[in-house]
C-alpha cells in the first residue's frame, strides 16, 4: 500500500494527487491519499481530508512506501514510522506554496539518506515502484538533548 500525504496547507497540491491517482489506476496497488484542502477527488484511491494523528500513524505503519509533500511534520512522521520515503515538494511556480522552502527540506532529506526527492512528477511512478530503503535508525535530535539533560540531572543528584 502507498500512503500519500499533502499536509495541511490551504493551497492545492492537485499535481501530486492526480499523479498518484493515475499511478494507482495503472498499478492497481492500494493507495490512500490524505488530500487536505484539495478540490480534486481521486477515483482510483481511498482518500480523506484529515484524520487524527493515531489513525495516520496506523496507516503509515501499514504502508509499503510513504509519498509526502516536503513538510517537516510529514517527513518526521514517515521517518518515525520507518517507511521508505519519497518527497515531492510543493513549489511556488505551480501555486502550491508561497515560496520554495520545501525544496530545501526535500534536498536535505535526500542528502541525509532519509528518502528520495522527486522533482519531475513523471518520475514518481518509477520511484514508487522502486523506493529507497527505509531509514530505520532515525532518532530526533531532541532525544539526544533529553538524554543529556537527564544525565546532567542524575549526575547532579548523585553528587549531593
Amino acid at each position: 500500500m502507498i500512503y500519500v500525504t499533502v499536509g495541511t496547507m490551504h493551497l492545492e497540491f492537485s499535481r501530486l494527487i492526480r499523479k498518484m491517482d493515475d499511478i494507482a489506476r495503472i498499478t492497481e496497488e492500494k493507495t490512500i491519499i490524505q488530500r487536505g484542502m484539495s478540490n480534486f477527488l481521486p477515483e482510483h484511491c481511498e482518500h480523506f481530508d484529515f484524520k487524527g494523528r493515531e489513525e495516520v500513524e496506523a496507516i503509515q505503519q501499514e504502508a509499503r512506501v510513504v509519498v509526502a509533500h516536503a513538510g517537516i511534520g510529514s517527513v518526521l512522521d514517515a521517518l518515525k514510522a520507518g517507511r521508505p520515503l519519497i518527497v515531492v515538494p510543493r513549489l511556488k511556480h505551480f501555486g502550491e506554496h508561497n515560496n520554495d522552502h520545501q525544496l530545501d527540506l526535500a534536498r536535505a532529506v535526500e542528502r541525509r539518506g532519509w528518502g528520495q526527492l522527486v522533482m519531475d512528477i513523471d518520475e514518481l511512478e518509477e520511484a514508487c515502484a522502486h523506493p529507497p530503503p527505509a531509514h530505520t535508525n532515525y532518532s530526533p535530535a531532541k532525544a539526544e538533548f533529553i538524554q543529556a539533560v537527564r544525565k546532567a540531572i542524575e549526575t547532579g543528584i548523585s553528587k549531593r
